[in-house]
């Protein structure tokens, strides 16, 4: 099962390499959609029902927010508390190590990311996420999705850089290839 885990990992971490330099959310949330399946997939056969769990629902919210976003809508505030609820209730059902605390802190700001409109601030989101699921792969020994988390943090620090912050200087009429953005 571990090496099965691992390939599981290893296409999650291919599609996360994309993800975070979408330029909309209609674009984002579909590879979000697929990691989270193959993250989670990844968590289950390593016996990391916690991290699977919040897995799955994750995948049922990110499809409830693709709706939304494809027909041009926000997602609801009152929808937003209703995942943070299901989130904590799963996490409170499959609670089994301390250390499972970190998959319920990264799934409240999952929540929190994918109701992003505005797809700079689900990129910042996400390396928060990133960051939190780190730790608990390395307490869990979940080293196919760690290495998909440190690759995933990576390369979310690089699209920030290029989506918000070079974006950003070049919409100011800056000339980044010239150095003049100090």
């Amino acid at each position: 099962m571990a090496n099965a885990s691992y390939i599981a990992s290893f296409i999650a971490t291919i599609l996360g390499l994309i993800e975070p330099f979408g330029k909309k959310m209609k674009t984002i949330l579909p590879l979000n959609f697929t990691g989270n399946f193959l993250v989670g997939l990844s968590y289950l056969m390593v016996g990391q029902n916690s991290g699977a769990a919040i897995c799955a629902f994750a995948c049922v919210q990110v499809f409830i927010n693709y709706i939304f976003d494809s027909k041009g809508k926000k997602v609801p505030f009152w929808l937003i508390i209703v995942y943070a609820v299901i989130f904590l209730s799963i996490n409170l059902m499959t609670f089994a190590h301390w250390y499972d605390v970190f998959a319920l802190a990264a799934s409240m700001v999952f929540v929190v990311s994918v109701a992003q409109s505005n797809a700079k601030y689900y990129r910042i989101l996400a390396f928060v996420n990133s960051s939190i699921w780190i730790f608990y792969d390395f307490l869990a020994a979940a080293y196919g999705n760690l290495f998909t988390h440190i690759v995933l943090f990576i390369f979310q620090i690089i699209s920030v850089i290029v989506r918000d912050v070079k974006g950003k200087k070049d919409d100011k009429g800056e000339n980044v290839q010239e150095g003049k953005n100090n």
